[in-house]
């Protein structure tokens, strides 16, 4: 190694570029990073600011006195890809950007280019493990744009002796990591049921260290130029066993509840999210024996990768709300299509007890059937809530936990029956129909509740509509404080997707039919 050498970084910014651009400067090399802001970027690296990859970009000053390129950048996979053209998309950062930049490279007297691809260069699942001679079968848009830019790359290679190195790992995971993987490790943490004890499979995963350790290993090898490399960790493993990992990290029992792959894939189906259900349940190796015969081998354990991931992640600050991902947005806006013409269903269906329980309140106290309350909905706009009356008519607007702590009991003897079944919330199917609420999400505060309402405005709770039934419900109900009802209530939020609230639904379900509702 020429320890002098220049290391031309292309997407400095993200997890694994920030990691790299350290290990090459501990490993001696300069460093130009290029990337949209020089923010969280090491100290001792030279930023060279880079523009839309998806345009055209003049390479000849970020070239200049470079050695070697690592091209990082990518348009990754995106779900429910909204763009005209997704393939367009993808082609201009995955493979024209790289490929322009390959031919500045070469003419600019570079020595070498190490492009990341990606295993889904070879699909989205296998039955025995990928290794460099299967043939590359890509089924989205993102794994044919990476396809492409690694043949047009080989090719310039050849044509012009540029040693061009291609790795294809798969899911990468380390400190800074966002996503699914964020959301699991989060989703274990706070003790969240998964579904997942019945899986049967394997899947190869890398760690970011390990990963940016095979880069700098393909930077000083001389047998790795011109060829294509898996790379990942020694261990591979199914997914109740990486949970069984990450609670092991986070010093937490892990929550797994056995239900068929079958029952799974048929959610998946009904909730259109097949693609996340397929990745928790089917099977995706990869054999790195071409990468190890080259002389490499991963530094780090997959324990002690995710140990260092979940640490990072703990050191994370929670003052900050939390911003809604694509896919969440995606998926509130299909639940609120269907959510209100199936409350307008239950409402015919559960018509006759409608009227019995509203004859039944008339006949045993007198005041009105409905109560309404002004809460606090999406946003924090007030609204009004319809319940089934339980208490007195003279009752203070109070919570029940106030009234609790106060000593009031007003509750009618019918109205303890409500509670205890739920019923008394089946006027909520109203608000669900107006728009007003959904049938899961944080539960409505009172407009006077001000830390609960301001606890949530910090946590970003406030971008979801209030539910009929949450997380903090089913989990603690009215014997939580306030810190902990928002605590869990930010707990949804960070997980809020179709399987958690399935799961939310189950476990209301369990508890109305044990009638265990609030007293």
């Amino acid at each position: 190694m020429t320890t002098q050498a220049t290391v031309l970084v292309v997407g400095a910014s993200g997890f694994v570029g920030q990691m790299l651009c350290q290990v090459l400067l501990d490993h001696g090399y300069h460093v130009v990073a290029a990337s949209r802001s020089p923010q969280q970027l090491p100290l001792g690296v030279r930023h060279h600011l880079l523009g839309n990859l998806s345009e055209e970009v003049d390479w000849s000053s970020a070239l200049r006195g470079v050695t070697y390129v690592v091209y990082l950048a990518a348009r990754v996979h995106v779900m429910n890809d909204t763009h005209a053209d997704p393939l367009a998309a993808y082609r201009a950062v995955n493979t024209d950007a790289p490929v322009a930049l390959a031919h500045a490279a070469a003419a600019a007297g570079v020595s070498r280019f190490i492009y990341l691809s990606s295993v889904k260069v070879n699909g989205e699942q296998s039955d025995q493990p990928l290794t460099e001679r299967d043939l590359p079968t890509p089924t989205d848009p993102y794994g044919i744009s990476k396809w492409e830019a690694e043949q047009a790359l080989t090719q310039i290679g050849v044509r012009t002796g540029l040693g061009v190195v291609v790795l294809r790992p798969p899911l990468v995971y380390g400190p800074g990591v966002k996503a699914n993987f964020l959301q699991l490790i989060t989703a274990v943490r706070h003790g969240i049921p998964l579904p997942l004890a019945s899986v049967r499979n394997r899947r190869s995963m890398v760690y970011v260290g390990n990963l940016t350790d095979a880069i700098v290993f393909t930077l000083r090898s001389s047998v790795v130029i011109g060829k294509t490399f898996f790379v990942a960790d020694r261990e591979d493993l199914c997914t109740p066993r990486l949970i069984q990992e990450v609670a092991h990290a986070l010093g937490r029992s892990p929550r797994l509840w056995p239900v068929p792959t079958a029952v799974l894939h048929t959610a998946g189906r009904l909730l259109r999210c097949e693609g996340m259900v397929r990745r928790l349940t089917g099977s995706l190796q990869i054999d790195t024996h071409r990468l190890r015969e080259a002389g490499w081998s991963p530094p780090f354990t997959t324990q002690a990768g995710l140990a260092a991931t979940v640490a990072a992640q703990n050191q994370e600050t929670d003052g900050r709300p939390w911003r809604l991902t694509i896919r969440q947005r995606h998926y509130l806006r299909m639940r609120r299509c269907l959510e209100r013409p199936l409350a307008g269903v239950l409402l015919l269906l559960l018509l006759p007890v409608l009227l019995l329980t509203a004859l039944a309140i008339r006949l045993t106290s007198s005041g009105p059937v409905l109560f309404t309350q002004l809460r606090a909905g999406q946003g924090h706009q007030p609204y009004t809530i319809f319940k089934f009356r339980t208490m007195r008519s003279n009752a203070p607007q109070l919570s029940t936990e106030d009234m609790r702590r106060q000593g009031i009991s007003a509750v009618t003897p019918l109205g303890a029956f409500l509670r205890r079944s739920s019923l008394d919330e089946l006027p909520q199917l109203l608000n669900v129909l107006r728009g007003e609420m959904s049938f899961v999400g944080p539960r409505p505060a009172l407009m006077t509740q001000a830390p609960v309402l301001h606890g949530r405005a910090a946590k970003g709770v406030d971008q979801l509509p209030p539910g009929i039934t949450g997380l903090a419900q089913v989990t603690g109900r009215d014997d939580l404080s306030d810190e902990e009802k928002v605590r869990r209530d930010a707990t949804y939020l960070r997980n809020l997707g179709p399987l958690t609230d399935l799961f939310i639904i189950r476990a209301t379900l369990r508890s109305v039919m044990g009638g265990h509702g609030t007293y």
